[in-house]
């Protein structure tokens, strides 16, 4: 498992993402030395219980992340070790990839009414209007959100690929006021106490604005991602666009949000 956290360090990964992804391949690989079959590993996932609240199945959200820590440590075993021992669990993830669970159009207009700090709803508009991942949004130069044309290029992406989204109208308003306000203590867009925002002060912008909405459901960055997209689908717009919109490689990351 040292050569596969290293090779996560080489691709960039976040290292609080690295220790989930570890943990969730050696759960799996301890899985299968007790005799399991592979393929009974969704079964596995659908009953497991929380950890910290045994009397709950863990959740749909948390099943998807253990599969995609999966379909990483596949293109590790074929990229470096040239094997291809876990093409089963790709296939078990292509048959078996559970929904996504979504924020509704009134339940993010309530995280917004909710967010009294306009710093703070720049965050949101960032993932929500601009679909960007936690990562693009902490990654955005102040000279990347062009005000007057009403575009963001995002030059830093999971991907890989860079690419232009159009600023919502609503986003528009609320980045005018917040560059009004910015501290200039960086070079990045969003700005924290300190400096630049992280991925983990949106973290914990998110988590704080979740909790003063006493929405029902958990939520964190990469949700409103999935929203905004399933929300895009459900209006209208093709998947072809829709994926471009959130840059990804294939159609294939974006037909997942077709469930709804």
């Amino acid at each position: 498992m040292e050569n596969f956290k290293r090779y996560l360090e080489l691709r960039n990964y976040q290292k609080r993402n690295i220790t989930k992804i570890l943990a969730m391949v050696q759960e799996y690989r301890n899985y299968i030395e007790r005799g399991n079959l592979p393929i009974k590993y969704i079964i596995y996932l659908k009953q497991r219980k929380c950890r910290n609240n045994p009397e709950k199945n863990i959740s749909i959200n948390t099943i998807n992340n253990h599969l995609f820590a999966l379909k990483i440590y596949k293109t590790y075993q074929e990229e470096i070790l040239h094997q291809d021992t876990y093409l089963i669990i790709c296939r078990l993830l292509k048959r078996n990839h559970l929904p996504i669970e979504i924020l509704s159009p009134e339940e993010v207009q309530h995280l917004f009414e909710n967010t009294i700090n306009i710093r703070d709803k720049a965050v949101l508009c960032c993932l929500y209007y601009l679909g960007l991942r936690a990562g693009e949004a902490v990654g955005l130069l102040l000279e990347d959100v062009d005000m007057k044309d009403g575009k963001v290029f995002i030059r830093k992406s999971k991907t890989g690929y860079q690419r232009e989204v159009p600023i919502h109208s609503k986003a528009l308003d609320i980045f005018e006021e917040y560059l009004k306000k910015r501290t200039h203590k960086g070079d990045c867009f969003l700005q924290g106490l300190q400096g630049n925002l992280t991925t983990a002060g949106i973290e914990f912008i998110i988590e704080k604005v979740a909790e003063k909405s006493k929405i029902k459901k958990r939520i964190y960055p990469h949700l409103l991602r999935h929203s905004i997209a399933t929300h895009l689908l459900k209006n209208g717009m093709e998947l072809i666009k829709v994926s471009r919109f959130l840059g990804h490689r294939s159609l294939e990351s974006t037909q997942r949000y077709t469930h709804i």
